[in-house]
């Protein structure tokens, strides 16, 4: 690649992001079926041909949004001859989960919301991707589980709840709310180990401090002043205020 051809390359994907970056929220806001090339067009003020030198058609935008956020999500739990323990690799890889889930929560519905619009070949892809998903999850709960670091009963049911966040998201998550990006990926991991028992397994039951034991203002487990998450919260289907 001569010296010109690499430094147009970044230039190139830079016009590409912005193209997806409208059609995102455009296929968000309206759906596929009610978003045009027209529509994006407008919104970034170009041609259509410019916008076809990027992408053969409406269709391949939506599908290369709906398969970058679908990758992010589904396989934030495979680990490739990581011999860490199962614990550790579910802390990281529910964190990368909830992480996935905030930057992309927009197209990240699309797959499940609009599944019409993918052509079969993607959607057995995508689904391929989600059962590699569930099967990296289920292993690294059950061992944790032998571990003695969670407790939960139905390793299948317990993934299931895990998956579904990403699911719902959509319908109470507002970028620029009360609670900041950073703060939010840290407060779902938090809640998605809950639901694995991390709280009640016996490894973590035996590391509580005895009742009148000490414990250091501020700590982990010390909620006071912790103004992230507010004990007067609405239903989770409202959005954030």
């Amino acid at each position: 690649m001569n010296r010109k051809t690499t430094a147009a390359a970044p230039a190139h994907e830079r016009k590409r992001e912005q193209i997806l970056q409208a059609a995102e929220e455009l296929f968000f806001r309206k759906g596929y079926a009610g978003t045009t090339i027209a529509d994006i067009c407008e919104r970034l003020g170009v041609t259509k041909p410019y916008l076809y030198y990027y992408f053969a058609s409406k269709n391949d935008i939506f599908e290369t949004l709906s398969w970058r956020a679908s990758h992010a999500c589904l396989t934030a739990l495979h680990f490739e001859d990581d011999v860490r323990p199962a614990i550790e690799k579910l802390r990281v890889g529910l964190h990368r989960f909830a992480a996935a889930n905030i930057t992309y929560f927009k197209s990240g519905t699309f797959a499940y919301r609009e599944a019409g619009a993918l052509q079969p070949a993607f959607m057995r892809k995508l689904r391929a991707m989600a059962r590699r998903f569930y099967e990296d999850l289920c292993a690294l709960l059950e061992q944790a589980r032998r571990d003695g670091e969670l407790d939960f009963h139905d390793a299948k049911l317990t993934g299931l709840a895990i998956g579904s966040i990403a699911g719902f998201m959509y319908t109470w998550y507002k970028p620029g709310g009360r609670i900041k990006p950073d703060a939010m990926v840290q407060e779902l991991t938090g809640v998605l180990l809950r639901i694995a028992g991390a709280e009640t397994a016996p490894r973590a039951l035996a590391r509580r401090p005895r009742a009148g034991g000490n414990r250091a203002a501020g700590s982990d487990n010390d909620s006071s002043g912790n103004d992230n998450i507010r004990t007067d919260n609405r239903p989770t289907m409202r959005r954030q205020r």
